[in-house]
């Protein structure tokens, strides 16, 4: 433990040094820290050498490909680079060569993508002539971020990727983002390209009636998204074709529940063990897991802000990607996680902007 604690103090100096932004320190950045190396702490103390399973069995599996890895060596074979999520293994691999607990590095990993998805998301609100203010972080790196980077799972690397795709200015690191998300999740990045497509074709097909278009977009993006799923399961398990599900009030209720951060009422005794009431009062504190789609909807019928066509973009490829997902056993936040950033800081600027605009229309009809 001592060991293990001396490394986390070791990272949290690292991620001081990133906090240092202009020859000042970061608030959010600085907070974020501190509270990251206290978590890592607290959950390595109170479950110890179990720490692997706490929450998710996703951090065991980790582990386990970490060690196989080690054991085999790398391969080349796509399969085996997807399988084993080198893109989240590999670097974890190199830091334990360096004598870093390998949770420990996972986490390491993620707190990192946290930092440089806070930073992205940042400088495209500076962009906008936005000062950016410490409660803006809810909305693109929030409670559910932050828990997740204390955790060491590779929902956050996915994020970044995401992140990127839409905000970054270089076209090779945005292929590179893509790429990375196709490694970690071959079907989000079908859906991401998906979006892109559709944004194309609408350009030369402006969209009007904008909220009755919005609503044949999520139909239609949905519906699509659940053939996807069955037509790629066909090409890669070789199996007969299966229509998806789709057309049952069951489908339909959980992309509404998805669509609003709400997916967890869809959720059995079988699955959670707690109370609806117990769950709501979870989500006060992950405020972000459905403030985020709420506002940003709210934004997206808003067709003067600028970045309009971002959003749409963004909103395609959300509900394409939520067909996909409504065709597996897989329902829940993390499901959602690598749209949020992307989509809160779209909301906070859509907001802030429309504000001004309306603090500069009152001024000047009362000139």
């Amino acid at each position: 433990m001592i060991f293990y604690s001396l490394q986390t103090i070791l990272i949290l100096v690292i991620l001081l040094f990133l906090a240092r932004q202009n020859n000042r320190f970061d608030l959010y950045l600085t907070l974020f820290a501190t509270v990251w190396a206290i978590a890592v702490l607290a959950i390595r103390m109170i479950y110890g050498v179990d720490q692997a399973n706490f929450y998710s069995s996703d951090q065991g599996t980790q582990i386990g490909l970490l060690n196989q890895l080690t054991k085999e060596g790398f391969s080349f074979s796509l399969d085996r680079i997807i399988g084993g999520r080198y893109i989240v293994v590999a670097p974890v691999w190199l830091l334990r060569t360096f004598g870093l607990d390998s949770l420990l590095a996972f986490k390491f990993l993620q707190a990192l993508c946290l930092v440089f998805t806070y930073r992205l998301c940042s400088e495209f609100i500076r962009n906008q002539e936005i000062k950016v203010r410490l409660w803006h972080a809810i909305l693109f790196s929030g409670p559910l971020f932050i828990f997740l980077s204390a955790l060491g799972l590779r929902d956050l690397e996915i994020v970044l990727s995401v992140s990127y795709f839409y905000l970054g200015r270089i076209p090779f690191l945005r292929f590179i983002a893509l790429t990375i998300a196709a490694l970690l999740r071959p079907h989000l990045a079908v859906a991401l390209i998906f979006g892109w497509l559709m944004t194309q074709w609408l350009a030369r097909h402006p969209i009007r009636r904008r909220p009755l278009a919005i609503i044949g977009i999520t139909i239609g993006g949905f519906m699509l998204g659940g053939y996807g799923y069955a037509i790629g399961a066909l090409f890669k398990y070789s199996i007969n074709y299966k229509s998806p599900i789709i057309f049952t009030q069951d489908t339909w209720w959980r992309m509404f529940a998805n669509l609003l951060g709400l997916q967890f009422l869809t959720f059995g005794n079988d699955i959670v063990k707690l109370t609806v009431q117990q769950l709501l009062l979870l989500r006060l504190f992950f405020i972000d897991t459905f403030l985020i789609p709420i506002l940003f909807i709210f934004t997206l019928l808003n067709q003067n802000l600028q970045n309009s066509t971002l959003r749409l973009q963004v909103f395609i490829s959300f509900v394409f990607f939520l067909g996909l997902a409504s065709q597996t056993d897989f329902n829940s936040s993390r499901q959602n996680l690598p749209f949020l950033s992307i989509m809160g800081v779209l909301a906070l600027t859509g907001i802030l902007k429309t504000k001004d605009q309306r603090s500069t229309d009152k001024t000047l009809k009362s000139k």
